[in-house]
Parts: C-alpha cells; sequence; structure tokens
C-alpha cells in the first residue's frame, strides 16, 4: 500500500512519473498542487493557512489543525500514513520556495520517527530517497547521486553501479565524501548497516 504527500509551498515543476498510489494526501495548499494534476484526495490536513476553500471541499476527508502548533503539515501527514495502514509514501515538494521549507522537509521525511515507512521524495526534478538498509535506485548512466548521512554516522555503505563504488565507508554528517557520485548503469544498489541516508538523484536522462 503506497501514498502521495502533497507538500505546500510552490506548484512542484517535474516531468518525472508519479508511482501508483492507493492514498493521496494533501498536506495544506498541496491539495491545490494535487487537483491541478488531476489526482483526487483522499485527505487534507493542516492548518488551511495557504490552500484554496476549492481544495478543501473537494477533498473525501478534511482534518484541521490549530496554526499555533509544534508540528509542520508535513509531519501531519507521515502521522497519518502511518495510522492508515500504509507502509510507503511519496513526498512531492519543491525547492522553489523557502528554502528552510525545503530543506525541513527533508529532515523531517529522514526522521527515525518513520523507520517502518518506506520514503522517497520528488523535489521538482530531482529524487531523493530515505535509505536505511538496501535501496536498488532506477537511472541511467551519468546520473547524479549524491549521499547524505541523516542524524549521526552512517556505517557500512556498500553500492553497486556507480563510477566510485563504496566499499564499506562509514559516513559521517557533514562529510562530502557522498557528493557527485554517478550512474554507471541503469541501477545503482545501495546497502548500509547501520544509520541513515539520504540519496539525492538528478536525471541526465529524465528517466527515473
Amino acid at each position: 500500500m503506497h501514498a502521495l504527500i502533497f507538500t505546500g509551498g510552490p506548484l512542484p515543476l517535474f516531468d518525472l512519473p508519479l508511482p501508483e498510489a492507493q492514498l493521496v494526501i494533501a498536506a495544506d495548499s498541496g491539495g491545490d498542487h494535487a487537483g491541478e494534476l488531476g489526482l483526487e484526495v483522499d485527505l487534507i490536513i493542516g492548518d488551511f493557512d495557504s490552500c484554496s476553500a476549492k481544495a478543501i471541499e473537494k477533498a473525501n476527508e478534511v482534518r484541521k489543525f490549530p496554526t499555533d502548533k509544534d508540528v509542520t503539515d508535513l509531519e501531519l501527514a507521515l502521522a497519518a500514513t502511518i495510522e492508515k495502514g500504509l507502509s510507503s509514501v511519496t513526498i512531492i515538494t519543491s525547492a522553489r520556495g523557502r528554502f528552510d521549507h525545503t530543506f525541513g522537509n527533508i529532515i523531517v521525511a529522514s526522521s527515525n520517527r518513520w523507520h517502518d515507512l518506506e520514503i522517497d521524495l520528488f523535489i521538482d526534478n530531482s529524487y531523493a530517497k530515505i535509505i536505511r538498509n538496501d535501496a536498488k535506485l532506477i537511472g541511467a548512466p551519468s546520473d547524479t547521486l549524491t549521499l547524505f548521512a541523516m542524524g549521526g554516522t552512517a556505517f557500512g555503505i556498500t553500492s553497486k553501479g556507480l563510477k566510485w563504488e563504496l566499499d564499506g565507508i562509514d559516513l559521517n554528517v557533514g562529510s562530502g565524501l557522498g557528493i557527485s557520485n554517478e550512474f554507471t548503469t541503469n541501477e545503482v544498489e545501495i546497502h548500509l548497516d547501520e544509520g541513515t541516508i539520504v540519496s539525492v538523484q538528478s536525471f541526465d536522462s529524465k528517466q527515473p
């Protein structure tokens, strides 16, 4: 069971095909973004400080929260995904708005609170994935791949299909060691023994 979560902020600009999903969740003005793509919103959630009345009216389920709250709308959406029993989620967001919102979305998505969820993100035409053990990434030769450790050192990272293969390395938070690697095949395999990393893939061919 897979969910799509549309965040607020600017409309994401992407030409990558979205995965099939059994549930569409909109975080605030993400409801307008989903509507522009012709998608039916199963749940719209947030404080509704930026979404249209039309988006709220068209959603199948509405959950409104106070503007003064201690969690973001994305956190509310991810919690709802777990509550509804889904096992994976794709977050659709943009880097064209406030940097702190974009960065915050990545930090929130990588939190250990969601360790039972498989999470990836479309950030305009970049693709990110939260990796906690094993992952397969689909792309094309010369696609760029960067790996960041999140929340602490990521131990024992190995790869298959990269220009500069990783052979059991440990990646520290703040290290540039994982920046700007490249696909050499159409599929890259990543494994880590312990920790969390975020992979960020830029498509040379526009094919995920």
